[in-house]
């Protein structure tokens, strides 16, 4: 069999394989959860993020039947998709074989693995995908000046500006790249032909964010605050220097596996050298752009803006990690090095499932064994008998636990997105007031603070009683966690 259908077979078995493992899960991730909210508002904008992967999310859920298989298929196809993308990019750099591991050995990276077990699909799966394949189109670009390369960079660049923001730090990395070694571009026009299609693209979006207030920045800035999420005083102090330091010590760490891989390789081949001599400057200065100032660029943040970085924020960033470790430190191959490290490969998806699986089995977590069937059949009799059986057709909250409800409720009631303090685009208060809601929180608190914040046009004699609801979760080794949250029934308004 050759090399090369060795290498796709791979990838089908380890996306089947992840799929599978992920079925363990009682409820898909609340990341997946509210992306089928998005994808069903028909919305060129969320409260959160750019649109793309709510139309993606909530397309695969409808199309599978609602089944929860929608999110882990889809996260698995990102995911192959964005590799055979590192294999085309590597491809122009080196040779066929270590192309194919370059992209291999990314499947044992920390967020190929127990990340997509943890949320299955978000926009960061959707950059994981669109983020090589902007590269391997720019580089195409540059090196070859065909229009049709150039458009079609540029449609790409404009899906990956609507899957998350976070774009802008790769096109920071190819501007820099253009700037040092290949000014002449901005005097094609292959490239400002690039600028105007991905403008068409993201047009519709930049027009909503103008008619509602830009506020799904507004997220951004808060969930970036060193002051969100009851940050520790500590942090809070030297949070300019602790973050950026640990988001470049989580991205270090979560390609430990994969460089542990590389260095198994290199000494079977026993023939590894630190210098790419036959690498031009060119070359290497486009790697270390598109590799590294990403990076380096979200990992700033903190250091000039008092942000509060999370490590999995790199996740889209490392696809280039294995490139930068075949092309500067090359291996050289025999004829049984290949084969040797694909079988290193199944050694290592086989550990990371094993692992996984006995995680699985063990833990205790609220996100992946939520017992729906339980919480949606009380809920109903409680809805009823405050309601006297009317349909419940909206609910809100807190976003851990309003999702499950829209996807296994027998209602399906409608998520009342929370839009910090803007008006919300997507409900009509009037209608709420007239239909009731349930409104559920993590504490008295908080469940008090959503009710008077989304139902605005509550009577001001409402008395707002939250009560607390509490269920249990219990492992295979009859270890058992309580967990607790509060909810509000809003009845429907009387005629």
């Amino acid at each position: 069999m050759k090399n090369k259908q060795l290498f796709y077979i791979f990838l089908f078995i380890n996306a089947i394989l992840w799929t599978l493992i992920q079925c363990l899960r009682t409820v898909i991730s609340i990341d997946s959860m509210e992306a089928i909210s998005w994808g069903e508002l028909i919305s060129f904008g969320t409260n959160k993020h750019p649109p793309l992967s709510g139309w993606l999310m909530a397309g695969a859920y409808n199309l599978l039947g609602e089944h929860n298989i929608a999110a882990y298929i889809l996260g698995q196809v990102c995911i192959v998709i964005g590799l055979i993308f590192v294999y085309k990019l590597a491809r122009r750099f080196m040779d066929e074989n270590k192309a194919m591991c370059s992209s291999m050995v990314i499947t044992a990276c920390y967020y190929y693995t127990y990340i997509v077990l943890i949320d299955n699909f978000n926009c960061n799966f959707l950059s994981m995908c669109l983020w090589p394949m902007i590269v391997y189109y720019f580089h195409k670009s540059v090196k070859e000046n065909r229009i049709k390369d150039w458009m079609l960079f540029g449609v790409l660049s404009g899906l990956g500006f609507l899957a998350k923001y976070q774009v802008v730090f790769l096109f920071a990395a190819l501007f820099i790249y253009l700037i040092v070694c290949d000014r002449k571009q901005f005097r094609q026009k292959g490239m400002y032909v690039s600028v105007f299609t991905g403008f068409l693209v993201i047009l519709p979006h930049i027009i909503w964010l103008f008619q509602n207030d830009f506020f799904s920045f507004i997220y951004m800035t808060g969930r970036t605050s060193i002051g969100a999420h009851n940050t520790p005083n500590f942090l809070v102090r030297f949070g300019r220097v602790v973050f950026p330091i640990k988001f470049l010590l989580d991205q270090i760490c979560s390609v430990i596996v994969c460089i542990v891989l590389y260095v198994f390789l290199a000494l079977q081949a026993k023939n590894i050298e630190f210098k790419n001599r036959a690498g031009s400057f060119s070359d290497k200065v486009f790697l270390l752009s598109v590799c590294f100032v990403p990076i380096l660029a979200q990992g700033s943040m903190a250091l000039f803006t008092e942000s509060r970085i999370q490590g999995i924020w790199g996740s889209i960033m490392v696809s280039f990690m294995g490139i930068v470790l075949f092309y500067f430190f090359p291996v050289k191959f025999n004829k049984d090095s290949f084969k040797f490290f694909v079988k290193m490969m199944y050694v290592s998806m086989f550990l990371w499932l094993v692992g996984m699986f006995i995680f699985m089995e063990l833990q205790t977590k609220r996100v992946l064994s939520y017992p729906k069937e339980e919480i949606m059949k009380n809920f109903d009799i409680i809805w009823s008998k405050e309601t006297k059986n009317a349909p419940l057709k909206y609910v809100g909250g807190h976003i851990d636990y309003v999702f499950q409800f829209r996807l296994y409720n027998k209602h399906h009631p409608t998520v009342i997105l929370e839009t910090f303090g803007h008006k919300n685009p997507w409900i009509n208060h009037e209608d709420v007031l007239k239909s009731g809601a349930i409104i559920l929180g993590k504490t008295a608190e908080n469940a008090s603070d959503y009710t008077t914040e989304i139902v605005t046009l509550l009577p001001k004699d409402y008395k707002i009683v939250p009560k607390p609801y509490k269920f249990e979760i219990k492992n295979k080794l009859g270890k058992t966690k309580e967990y607790e949250f509060f909810y509000v029934i809003v009845p429907p308004a009387k005629e």
